[in-house]
């Protein structure tokens, strides 16, 4: 499974390659993502590429804007089931809080629902992360439910927040919107 150029005029999703591990690793390091990922251990070039080249059934896209490399987005897809499991992060800080986020969600959740007829489309939250829920609540994600004490991190248990949206509920939103 491959992933295909997606743009906005906000950002352009391209297919990730080794180009983008450099970025990646750094970022994947950073504190500040490593916890709201729950990443336990140091990411290095050579875990992060195993790990790249191991996965299956998922889209992987570097998040550019003009002409920077400033995040990622995977799209880890069930097929048998018409699902996905969404995640996105936006490594440059200076990148964040501008509206990139909400374009890479708009573009990924139009490509999952209609090119991929995917049927829904789910995500994990920390309860801290509150711009993130924000994000999905106004995309119309719903609140599933509570994953108690789902993730290890720096030695203690935390709880995760489930959301997912149906494709039914995203026609209905898009529908709406061009009214």
């Amino acid at each position: 499974m491959s992933a295909r150029l997606l743009k906005s005029p906000a950002v352009s999703l391209i297919p990730y390659g080794q180009q983008h591990d450099a970025k990646t690793v750094e970022w994947l390091n950073n504190p500040g993502i490593r916890q709201t990922f729950g990443i336990s251990r140091p990411v290095t070039p050579a875990s992060h590429r195993a790990w790249i080249d191991s996965v299956r059934e998922t889209l992987t896209w570097a998040m550019m804007v003009d002409g920077m490399h400033c995040g990622n987005v995977l799209l880890h897809c069930n097929p048998r089931h018409r699902s996905a499991y969404f995640q996105v992060y936006i490594g440059v800080a200076a990148m964040r809080a501008r509206g990139i986020g909400r374009a890479v969600l708009n573009l990924v959740l139009e490509h999952a629902f209609t090119d991929l007829d995917l049927n829904r489309v789910w995500l994990h939250t920390f309860p801290e992360n509150a711009a993130a829920e924000r994000l999905y609540a106004s995309a119309g994600f719903v609140k599933e439910g509570v994953e108690r004490e789902s993730v290890l991190r720096n030695g203690a248990f935390c709880s995760q927040r489930r959301w997912s949206l149906l494709a039914r509920e995203w026609r209905s939103r898009t529908a709406e919107r061009r009214q």
